[in-house]
């Protein structure tokens, strides 16, 4: 009985010892999978603050270069601006430039109008006036009046022809053409052909136009050489220094 209980006794020691080391193995075993798994939690939570650290690295380099780049648009922009407000006077400028040069043609062109206008309205109210006047003189003197007046113009023609200085004068016609406001009389004709002769030196031929509308005296008319000794004549001279007075 007692063998059996040492035996039994030896039998449960063993498997005592046995435990024992199984469960040493599995602690060992335990420990080592707890350390390795503590030692991989902490190489994770290692690299996990590596990434987040790049990361928040990254994330400034990106919030640095945002604000770079933003600073730029804002400089672009402002460039930008600038450069259009630029424009923008330049070209208020120009068009006032425009605006002041097209005002000025206006009123230049408005100042040349008027003054043609006022030549224009001056030159008619002269001829009017002149055509008034003798209007005037037709209806206060009678024919035989106008028919002295004009043998008195005509005399008072020949009589300055025979005072004037005929030295450089040069006639280059063949006849000459007398337009009187009556027909010359034979006397008057002849005088005027003795006095050409011998101021000019030449014997021309005499063709004459009666124009009713000189009132009296006559137009010659020797090629290139003028004399007027009209009373119209006269009358647009007088309207001339009238107008000179009036200004």
């Amino acid at each position: 009985m007692q063998d059996t209980f040492r035996i039994l006794l030896m039998i449960v020691g063993a498997h005592v010892v046995v435990l024992i080391v199984v469960l040493s193995v599995i602690k060992k075993l335990l420990l080592g999978d707890t350390i390795r798994a503590v030692e991989r939690v902490g190489q994770a939570e290692a690299e996990i603050r590596k990434k987040e650290e790049a990361m928040r690295q990254e994330l400034e380099r990106h919030e640095q270069e945002l604000g770079a780049r933003r600073k730029e648009v804002e400089r672009d922009q402002d460039v930008r601006r600038e450069e259009g407000e630029r424009q923008i006077a330049q070209l208020k400028e120009r068009t006032l430039e425009e605006a002041r040069r097209e005002s000025a043609d206006i009123l230049d062109k408005a100042r040349k109008n008027d003054r043609k206008l006022r030549e224009q309205l001056q030159l008619e109210m002269q001829e009017k006036a002149v055509d008034f006047g003798g209007r005037v003189f037709k209806l206060v003197f009678s024919e035989r009046i106008s028919a002295e007046l004009n043998k008195h113009f005509i005399n008072e023609l020949i009589e300055a022809l025979q005072e004037t200085d005929a030295t450089g004068i040069t006639v280059d016609a063949a006849s000459a053409e007398f337009i009187s406001s009556h027909p010359l009389i034979p006397e008057q004709k002849e005088r005027l052909q003795n006095l050409l002769a011998s101021k000019f030196g030449v014997r021309i031929e005499i063709r004459e136009t009666v124009r009713e509308d000189l009132l009296a005296g006559l137009v010659m008319k020797l090629g290139s050489l003028e004399i007027d000794g009209s009373l119209l004549s006269r009358y647009q001279e007088a309207v001339t220094e009238l107008k000179k007075e009036a200004v």
